[in-house]
C-alpha cells in the first residue's frame, strides 16, 4: 500500500537541513569553492580563446572568414552575388614603402570605414581620405619618421608601382594605433590617388603584370575578404563558391581560410594544452567530490539514528535519498551563486595579468562573463554535487531500523585483537580511531595530501626553471648588438650589423671582450654523397621529418637534387667553446686552422641522432656566387613554391664534430629538415654573401649602465634598424614568465588546499560531536579531559603525519615524473627538488590539528556526563 507521505518528507528535510548548521557552513563554502574553480576555469579558458583567436585575426590580418586573392572586378562581383556570401569588403594592395624600414609598410586603397573596422583598425584622429595626398597612417610610422601623432603633418614615401619608382609627399588625415601583432602597418591612400596612380591599366594588365614580376603579384588588384552566415566548414563553403562562379579554386581565383576561427583550428588543438585544460577539470572535480562527498557522508552517519527512525515510521529509502538531493539542491542554490560572483571577481583580478605575461595586453581586450561561462559553472558544480551525495544517500536509505539505533562509528565485526600487557594507551587509542571509519579517513586523507601534492609540483616547477639556461640560450656576454629582425620588435630582414654602430660600441669604456657572429646569408646547401643520401632517405622512413610546404620542399630538394639546406654560421674563436659537443672533439685551434666543419644533427621536432654525417668523414659545402643563377621550381597550378640554384661554389671538409650551436648564437631561423654548419671564420668572411649579424661584449659592471645607454640613443635617434639585448632585460622578461606561473599556481593550490583544510576540519568537528555519548563513557570509567583532548589532539596529529607521508611520496615521485618531462620540451629546465611545500603546509595542518579539537571538544562539554549517556537517539 502506497504512502502519501511526501510533505511530511519535504518538511523534515528543510528541518533536518535547519539542524545541521555547521554542516550546511562547510557543504556551502565547498559547493561556491568549487563552482567558483569551475567558473574561473571555463571564464580563463574562454577569454584566452578570444584573446587567440583576435590575434590571430590580427595576424591574418582581418575579421572575415575567407578571402580572395588577387582577384579582378569581375571575378569579385561573381563570387559575392552568390547567397551564401553574406557580406564582403575589399582593399587594393598597391606598393611597400621603401624608405621605411623599421617594418614592413603596405600601402593600399581601401573600401570604406567598414574594411578599417574588419581590419581592427580604429581612427584616433581624422578621417577617411578624399584628396590626392591625403593618407592614413599607423603610430610607427609617425615614430619612425619622428612626426608627432597629429593630422596635417607631411610624409615623404617612395615606392615601385607597375614597374615605375614613384617618391610623393602625403599628408596624413587620419593615424591609428599601430599594432606589433600585424606583421605590417597598412597605409590607405585616397580614390583619387589611386585614380591618377591607375591611369589607364586594366585588371588584366595587373594580372599580366604579376604573372612576369612575382615579387609584384596581386599589386593594383582585389583582396576580399567574405563573411558567411557561420564559421562552420569555411574552406569548403568558400571552394564551392568559386567553382559556382565558374572559377578554379586552385588555378584561376586563389583564396585563403582565416585559421583564426576555433572551429577550423579544432583538428591542430596543441595537445599539451588541452592536456592542460582536462587535467585542470579532472584536478576540480576530485577535489570538489573529496569534500563535498566526506561532507554529507560524515552527516549520514551522524543522523544515522534519525534516518533509521525515519524508516520505522514507513518512510521509503528512496524518500530519504530524495531528502538527501533535495538538502544538497538547497545548499547549492546558495554556494553556487556565491560561487559564480567569486570566479568571476577572481577571473576580473587574475585576466589582466594573464594578458600581460603574455604580451596580449595590447589587444585591449577585456574578460567577457558570458552566459555559457555561467552555465559552464553551473552544470559542472551541480554534477559534482549530485555525484557526491548520490552514494551517502544509498547508504541512509538502505540502512534497517534497528542497525541504525545500534549504529556506532567503527562498529561492525573485527578481527581478534591481541590483549594488551601494559593497558589502553592515549596514542594507542588515538591510532585506532582512525581505523574505526575507514572510509572517512581515507578521503580526509586524500584531501589533505592532494593539495601538498599540487602544491609540491607547482613550486618544484617554478623552482626548475634555470635562469643560467635561459640566458645561456638567449644572449653572449652582458649585451648582444644585432638588427631589431634578432632582438625583437623588427619584422624586416636588414644587412647585418651597422658598422658605425659596432664602432660606437668599441669607443665605450669599460668593454673586457667583444666576439662577432658571422653568417653566410644566401641558400647555403651541403651535398649529400651516397652514404648522407641514404641516412637521410631513412630518417624520412622513420617519419622524424617534418612535413609541410616548406619541409616537403626542402626533403624534396634534398633527395632531387642531393641538396640539402643548411645554415652557414662562423664565431671568434673565443665563443666556439659555448658550443655543446654531441660526438667527435672540438679542437679550437686545429679547426681555425681551416679545413673543417663543425656540424649539427638535422633540425626539427623529434631529430634527435639524425646525423648526415659522422666526425672523421668529408662533405662539401655549396654556396651561392655571383655567378649563380636562380631557377624557379614551381607546382602543379603555376604557383613559385621554391628557388634552386645552378653554379655553386664547392668545397671539401671534414666533419670535426657533431654540435649544438646555442639559441645566441644563431639568428633565431631554423632551417628545419636541414642542418646548421659552422666554418671557419676567414672562410665565411671571403663570401661575398655574408654579413656580420651580431656582436657580443662584455662590459665592466660599473660601466655598463653607461655603455647601454649609448646604444640605446643609437638604436632609437640614427639607426632603428639595429637592437640589442641585455641581461637584465631578458631577466626581467624571464621574472615575468616565472612570476605568472607562481601566482597562477599557488592560488590553484592555496583553493584546493583550503578545501581540503575544510574537510579536515569538518570531519574532526563531525566526528567529536557524533561520538560525545562515547566520552561521555569514557569520561564516567576514569578517563580526564585532559586525557580525552590529547587523545583528539593525536587524532588529528595522526591524520597531519600520514597525509605528510603520503603526500611526500607522492609529491616526489609526481615532480620527478613531471618535471623530467618537460625537460625535453622546455630547454632551460631542469629538475631540482623542493620540499617548501611540506614546510609550509604541515606546520599549517599542524596548528589546526591543535586547535579545532580543543573548540569542537568544547562545545560537547554544555551538557553534563548523564545526560550526554541519555542521548541515544540524538
Amino acid at each position: 500500500m502506497k504512502n502519501n507521505n511526501s510533505g511530511v518528507v519535504r518538511r523534515l528535510s528543510m528541518r533536518s537541513l535547519k539542524n545541521n548548521k555547521m554542516r550546511n557552513i562547510f557543504a556551502v563554502a565547498a559547493i561556491a569553492l568549487t563552482c567558483m574553480l569551475f567558473t574561473t576555469l571555463a571564464a580563463m579558458g574562454i577569454g584566452m580563446i578570444d584573446v587567440t583567436q583576435e590575434s590571430t585575426m590580427r595576424e591574418v590580418g582581418g575579421r572575415f572568414h575567407a578571402g580572395l586573392k588577387a582577384a579582378t572586378r569581375e571575378q569579385m562581383e561573381k563570387v559575392t552575388a552568390d547567397e551564401r556570401v553574406r557580406s564582403y569588403t575589399w582593399n587594393i594592395f598597391i606598393s611597400q614603402a621603401e624608405n621605411l624600414t623599421r617594418r614592413q609598410y603596405e600601402l593600399r586603397l581601401a573600401q570604406g570605414e567598414e574594411e578599417l573596422e574588419n581590419s581592427f583598425i580604429t581612427l584616433a584622429e581624422g578621417a577617411m581620405p578624399e584628396k590626392e595626398e591625403d593618407i592614413i597612417v599607423d603610430t610607427y610610422v609617425l615614430d619612425e619618421l619622428k612626426l608627432p601623432y597629429e593630422t596635417g603633418v607631411e610624409i615623404l614615401l617612395e615606392f615601385t608601382f607597375h614597374g615605375e619608382k614613384i617618391s610623393k609627399t602625403f599628408r596624413v588625415c587620419g593615424w591609428y594605433e599601430g599594432s606589433q601583432i600585424s606583421h605590417a602597418s597598412e597605409l590607405y591612400i585616397s580614390e583619387a590617388y589611386w585614380k591618377e596612380l591607375k591611369g589607364s591599366l586594366t585588371d588584366e594588365d595587373f594580372v599580366a603584370w604579376g604573372e612576369s614580376h612575382p615579387n609584384e603579384a596581386g599589386a593594383g588588384l582585389y583582396a576580399v575578404g567574405l563573411y558567411f552566415d557561420s564559421a562552420a566548414d569555411i574552406e569548403q563553403t568558400v571552394r564551392s563558391i568559386i567553382e559556382d562562379a565558374g572559377y578554379d579554386p586552385d588555378v584561376t581565383l586563389g583564396y585563403g581560410v582565416n585559421w583564426a576561427y576555433m572551429q577550423n583550428r579544432a583538428e591542430a588543438a596543441d595537445p599539451f594544452s588541452v592536456v592542460i585544460l582536462v587535467g585542470a577539470l579532472v584536478v576540480i572535480l576530485i577535489t570538489g567530490y573529496l569534500i563535498i562527498y566526506n561532507i554529507f557522508y560524515i552527516s549520514v552517519f551522524q543522523d544515522i539514528r534519525f534516518y533509521g527512525l525515519l524508516k520505522t515510521v514507513g518512510t521509503t529509502g528512496r524518500q530519504i535519498q530524495g531528502m538527501i538531493r533535495r538538502q544538497a539542491l538547497v545548499l547549492s542554490a546558495i554556494g553556487i551563486p556565491v560561487g559564480l560572483a567569486a570566479g568571476y571577481l577572481a577571473s576580473r583580478i587574475v585576466f589582466p595579468f594573464m594578458l600581460r605575461v603574455t604580451g596580449y595586453d595590447s589587444l585591449g581586450v577585456e574578460m567577457k562573463f558570458s552566459p555559457q561561462v555561467a552555465l559552464f559553472g553551473i552544470v559542472f558544480a551541480l554534477i559534482t554535487v549530485f555525484i557526491s551525495c548520490r552514494k551517502p544517500g544509498k547508504i541512509a536509505g538502505s540502512v534497517s531500523p534497528v542497525e541504525a539505533v545500534r549504529y556506532t562509528e567503527g562498529s561492525g565485526v573485527r578481527k581478534k585483537e591481541k590483549k594488551s600487557e601494559t593497558g589502553a594507551r592515549i596514542h594507542r587509542m588515538a591510532l585506532s580511531n582512525l581505523g574505526r571509519s575507514k572510509k572517512k579517513t581515507t578521503l580526509v586523507l586524500l584531501s589533505l595530501s592532494f593539495s601538498m601534492v599540487l602544491l609540491c609540483v607547482v613550486l618544484t616547477g617554478i623552482g626548475s626553471f634555470r635562469i643560467d639556461a635561459y640566458l645561456e640560450q638567449r644572449l653572449l656576454g652582458d649585451v648582444l648588438l644585432a638588427p631589431t629582425y634578432i632582438t625583437g620588435g623588427g619584422t624586416v630582414m636588414s644587412s647585418g650589423v651597422d658598422e658605425a654602430y659596432i664602432e660606437l660600441a668599441d669607443a665605450q669604456p669599460g668593454v673586457l671582450s667583444k666576439n662577432e657572429l658571422w653568417q653566410i646569408f644566401n641558400r647555403t646547401y651541403i651535398s649529400l654523397d651516397e652514404t648522407g643520401l641514404e641516412r637521410y632517405q631513412s630518417f624520412e622512413d622513420q617519419g622524424i621529418l617534418r612535413e609541410g610546404d616548406w619541409g616537403t620542399s626542402v626533403i624534396n630538394t634534398a633527395k632531387e637534387q642531393r641538396q640539402l639546406n643548411a645554415d652557414i654560421y662562423a664565431y671568434d674563436t673565443d665563443i666556439l667553446s659555448n658550443l655543446k659537443v654531441l660526438d667527435g672533439e672540438l679542437d679550437i685551434e686545429k679547426f681555425s686552422q681551416g679545413g673543417y666543419v663543425l656540424l649539427t644533427e638535422i633540425i626539427g621536432d623529434h631529430t634527435e641522432g639524425a646525423r648526415i654525417y659522422r666526425p672523421g668523414e668529408k662533405l662539401k659545402v655549396l654556396t651561392v656566387t655571383d655567378d649563380s643563377e636562380a631557377i624557379e621550381i614551381k607546382d602543379e597550378a603555376g604557383n613559385i613554391v621554391d628557388y634552386r640554384f645552378t653554379n655553386l661554389e664547392e668545397k671539401e671538409y671534414e666533419v670535426m664534430a657533431i654540435v649544438e650551436i646555442p639559441s645566441s648564437m644563431t639568428d633565431q631561423s631554423s632551417p628545419v629538415n636541414g642542418v646548421r654548419a659552422v666554418l671557419p671564420k676567414q672562410d665565411v668572411q671571403t663570401s661575398p654573401y655574408s654579413w656580420c649579424f651580431g656582436v657580443s661584449y662584455t662590459v665592466e659592471e660599473t660601466q655598463l649602465d653607461s655603455f647601454v645607454q649609448e646604444i640605446e640613443n643609437y638604436c632609437e635617434n640614427i639607426n632603428p634598424e639595429m637592437g640589442y639585448l641585455t641581461k637584465a632585460s631578458l631577466m626581467e622578461g624571464f621574472d615575468s614568465m616565472i612570476t605568472a606561473i607562481r601566482i597562477i599556481g599557488i592560488a590553484l593550490s592555496a583553493v584546493i588546499a583550503i578545501i581540503g583544510v575544510l574537510n579536515f576540519i569538518n570531519s574532526i568537528v563531525t566526528g567529536i560531536i557524533a561520538r560525545k555519548r562515547e566520552f561521555a563513557i569514557l569520561c564516567s570509567i576514569g578517563m580526564t579531559q585532559r586525557q580525552l583532548k590529547r587523545m583528539l589532539v593525536e587524532e588529528g596529529l595522526y591524520y597531519v603525519l600520514i597525509s605528510g607521508v603520503i603526500s611526500l611520496i607522492l609529491g616526489t615521485v609526481l615532480s620527478w615524473a613531471i618535471m623530467t618531462a618537460l625537460n625535453n620540451v622546455i630547454m632551460f629546465f631542469a629538475y631540482r627538488p623542493n620540499f617548501l611545500a611540506y614546510l609550509i603546509m604541515l606546520p599549517l595542518l599542524a596548528v589546526l590539528a591543535v586547535i579545532v579539537p580543543f573548540a569542537a571538544y568544547r562545545r560537547t562539554q554544555k551538557e553534563s556526563i548523564v545526560q550526554r549517556l541519555r542521548d541515544t537517539e540524538n
